[in-house]
């Protein structure tokens, strides 16, 4: 067993590269990034780049080429008002210095809300949601979201990078849950 990384990882490797979430999602990290998702509360998105971009300079790692954001569908993104993953992802680029193309992915389908189900059923809902609109050849990308869960849409969509012909897939987060393995 390598240490640091999960039995089921282990058994079942994901299709990105690497995730870094330096915090976990409890209070009152959960109660900012609801507040940012589901109220609007944009201040939250400063401090979620914030983290990921200081993450992302401690951490020492070659730096990506491109930004990327977990995309919405035109419905999903009316009802809530807001891409959060996009808005974070556009502060990590100025911050960093880093390319951000919020356009490179689109999210094809609408699905259930991922948090209503379980690791399994998260993972089925997600099959062929998403879409890469270019080829990424070579490229190492970071996907940027708010939020690591289960881990199946940074799985799913970095199916669909690699697809495009990206060399390496890491994921940014603010925070992880304590069940992002399952």
């Amino acid at each position: 067993m390598q240490p640091g990384i999960c039995g089921r990882c282990q058994q079942l490797p994901p299709s990105f590269d690497d995730i870094a979430a330096p915090l976990f999602y409890e209070n009152p990290i959960d109660k900012m990034l609801c507040a940012l998702k589901y109220r609007q509360q944009l201040s939250f998105a400063r401090t979620a780049a914030g983290v990921i971009a200081d993450n992302a300079l401690t951490r020492g790692q070659k730096r990506p080429d491109l930004l990327c954001a977990v995309p919405m569908t035109r419905r999903a993104l009316r009802r809530r008002g807001l891409n959060q993953s996009a808005f974070i992802a556009r502060l990590v680029s100025r911050k960093l210095g880093i390319p951000v193309k919020i356009s490179v992915l689109k999210k094809v389908r609408d699905t259930d809300q991922q948090s209503t189900l379980s690791a399994r059923k998260r993972r089925k809902n997600l099959i062929k949601a998403f879409y890469c609109k270019q080829r990424l050849d070579g490229q190492h990308i970071a996907l940027v979201d708010d939020i690591l869960t289960t881990g199946a849409t940074a799985n799913e969509i970095s199916k669909i990078l690699k697809a495009a012909g990206a060399a390496r897939v890491d994921i940014w987060v603010c925070a992880r849950t304590g069940n992002a393995s399952d």
